[in-house]
């Protein structure tokens, strides 16, 4: 699932839909102290899989891309890569560089 993209840090909060391979709603609570909810495949947030009705909450990321950095070292990330997006349609957020873990 994740290559060399760094991956934001979020919470698995609930099961969608327990059908393989499972959906979870997932939670990032940003740099603005913003909630912002995703919805997707259990694999777009795990590197292992875990089976639908699994206990919740867990550590769940979300592969993304730092496209910038403002003030007070405030990242801002893309989730392109996976093509998650915020309910509401959002793809881009003001996050903590500990919100972040960039890979090599």
């Amino acid at each position: 699932m994740m290559s060399s993209a760094s991956l934001l840090r979020c919470e698995a909060i609930a099961w969608v839909d327990d059908d393989w391979p499972g959906w979870v709603r997932v939670r990032l609570v940003d740099a603005d102290g913003r909630t912002w909810f995703f919805v997707d495949k259990v694999p777009i947030f795990f590197d292992e899989a875990i089976l639908p009705g699994a206990p919740l909450p867990q550590l769940a990321f979300v592969r993304c891309n730092v496209v910038g950095q403002q003030e007070d070292q405030i990242l801002v990330v893309s989730t392109v890569p996976d093509h998650v997006e915020a309910e509401d349609g959002t793809t881009q957020f003001r996050v903590r560089p500990s919100q972040v873990w960039r890979r090599e």
